[in-house]
């Protein structure tokens, strides 16, 4: 296994895993013998940009290398590409930057940053490639799907627990039976082994409205639970 500063291009982003992980790979096929190596046990698609499928949230790992430099409509093909994105997605791409001296689009970070800010990306690291000449500049970029702080309350729970607790909590945030929907909003937490810490970072990312958030932290201590929501702007 290569070591992490071994690794060529946009897999610098990419640390082993053994996870079943669903990965696909946009006219990025030289990746592909290195992605085998880091994430053995992954399904791995090759498709073209107009190949792509209509279904939501397929991938965990998109790389397109090129997705930034060539062709056109670029916000139309990131927001595409979130769609396809779990929801601790990750998409891997680069951009040029520097003198216009060739036939590819060029960017500066700021314009990047805006661009996938746009197309609902949450969290964008970057790193310098290598030097394509001495007036261009190339750099590699992660764009997440979600924060880190979210994704990792996600991996916690199953999409269905999270589906009910996301449910549950927007019903008592619009007061719709806030009492009853509070009553099963403990009984899943009780039956799934929800802690509190993890209850409260989720009501955090979830529920808005300061009025809900009191609601839910006094009727808690009802049950025993300390629950440590922060302040709401509404």
């Amino acid at each position: 296994m290569r070591e992490e500063n071994e690794r060529r291009g946009l897999l610098q982003f990419v640390p082993p895993n053994f996870l079943p992980l669903n990965v696909l790979l946009i006219e990025s096929e030289e990746y592909l013998l290195d992605l085998r190596e880091l994430l053995p046990a992954a399904q791995i698609a090759l498709l073209r940009i107009d190949e792509l499928p209509r279904s939501e949230k397929i991938f965990d790992l998109i790389i397109a290398q090129d997705l930034l430099t060539i062709g056109e409509d670029f916000y139309l093909r990131l927001l595409g590409l979130n769609h396809l994105l779990s929801d601790s997605g990750v998409l891997l791409t680069q951009f040029f930057s520097g003198a216009k001296l060739v036939d590819l689009h060029f960017w500066d970070k700021a314009e990047i940053v805006k661009l996938l800010s746009d197309a609902n990306y949450k969290e964008i690291h970057f790193l310098p490639g290598e030097l394509s000449s001495s007036n261009i500049k190339i750099w590699l970029v992660k764009a997440c799907k979600c924060t880190a702080e979210v994704a990792a309350l996600k991996e916690l729970f199953t999409p269905e627990i999270r589906a009910d607790l996301s449910r549950i909590l927007h019903r008592i945030e619009y007061d719709i039976d806030a009492e009853e929907n509070f009553q099963q909003l403990m009984e899943l937490c009780e039956r799934e082994g929800i802690f509190d810490e993890y209850l409260s970072d989720f009501i955090n990312q979830v529920v808005v409205h300061a009025a809900a958030k009191d609601f839910i932290k006094l009727s808690a201590k009802n049950y025993g639970r300390e629950l440590l929501i922060g302040a709401s702007v509404l």
